[in-house]
């Protein structure tokens, strides 16, 4: 496999630019929570929360907690300061930079739990991408490996080379007994290097999607232990519900159907995924659609709750990444 020195690569801007846009938020948001620490809607949801399981356990006054997550929210606030502050120093290839964030990444993502969490967990998986390929090369001063060519193998080359029929123009890779000397794969096409799009498009995936999972399955195990605490949040939420006729039958029922449907769509989505980096073509077609769509519901979303943008900035970037020429090559190479 041939090399190059390169500039700073593609994944590399990214994964610091979401570092630093995704810690702004969390500031914002930390931000936004101190401020209402103090409303009644947050003392109503502590002490509904200390006079139920597991809170009443705790021993914690209201002034207690009301404390402790004042504090939390400090240490998630400070984090995401420094976290933009050492995005800018990582895309100036600062290696203790590097480290530093990831260090904080940890603080972040448990701390960032009170403003939310989705963006907390976005810092972590920017992060993350930053100790693969290519970044992981450029931080170390190695040249970027370039994509393998795929479809031709190395005793193709041999066999044009010996017979005289490279194209005019085409300078003839000599005969070497490292194929990766003259700068063409030494294995078969099926053994080809996964390109760094495909990596993003699984990651990307399988933390989103399965955080979604989660997240959903969490909260259906919360509405099958305890209904009465889900319902009345909801109608203090929308207090126009009753007005509405909207009984709390329909209410479980409608929250019962929306999650399965949740889980289901999140699960597909990482099998997908899964299959996708074993390069199955049909895993690809099934996840960029999957994708799409989420990006189309997630836009719509937004309208109603900004939450939504995180999870159709990720299937938005998912759809880019699977629509890269060299995706496509890899996909249909040879095997």
């Amino acid at each position: 496999m041939s090399t190059k020195t390169a500039a700073r690569p593609r994944q590399t801007t990214m994964a610091g630019a979401m570092v630093m846009l995704a810690a702004t938020f969390v500031v914002l948001s930390v931000a936004d929570t101190v401020s209402r620490l103090r409303s009644i809607e947050t003392r109503e949801m502590i002490e509904k929360f200390l006079a139920d399981p597991p809170g009443n356990g705790l021993g914690l006054s209201f002034e207690t907690m009301i404390q402790l997550l004042h504090a939390i929210a400090v240490v998630a606030a400070l984090s995401s300061v420094a976290a933009v502050a050492l995005g800018w120093q990582v895309l100036q290839r600062s290696r203790q930079a590097r480290v530093a964030l990831s260090v904080l990444a940890v603080p972040i993502f448990v701390t960032g739990l009170v403003a939310g969490g989705f963006m907390s967990s976005l810092v972590a998986v920017a992060t993350a991408m930053l100790w693969l390929s290519p970044s992981r090369e450029w931080f170390a001063g190695l040249p970027i490996p370039e994509p393998v060519k795929v479809g031709r193998s190395r005793r193709d080359v041999d066999v044009q080379t010996l017979s005289g029929q490279a194209a005019p123009g085409q300078l003839r890779p000599p005969l070497a007994t490292n194929a990766s000397a003259a700068g063409w794969s030494a294995a078969p096409a099926d053994q080809t290097d996964r390109p760094a799009p495909v990596t993003v498009a699984v990651v990307l995936t399988v933390v989103f999607a399965g955080l979604v999972l989660v997240m959903t399955l969490v909260s259906l195990a919360l509405l099958a232990a305890q209904p009465d605490l889900v319902l009345d949040e909801v109608r203090r939420q929308n207090p126009d519900l009753a007005d509405q006729g909207v009984s709390d039958a329909l209410l479980v029922n409608t929250a019962y159907v929306t999650g399965g449907l949740a889980v289901a769509w999140s699960a597909l989505a990482v099998v997908l995924a899964v299959f996708l980096a074993r390069r199955r073509v049909w895993a690809a077609q099934g996840l960029l659609i999957c994708a799409a769509v989420t990006a189309l519901f997630g836009v719509i979303a937004t309208l109603a709750s900004p939450v939504a943008l995180i999870p159709a900035v990720a299937a938005i970037a998912t759809v880019s990444c699977l629509r890269r020429p060299e995706v496509r090559a890899w996909l249909t190479a040879p095997r």
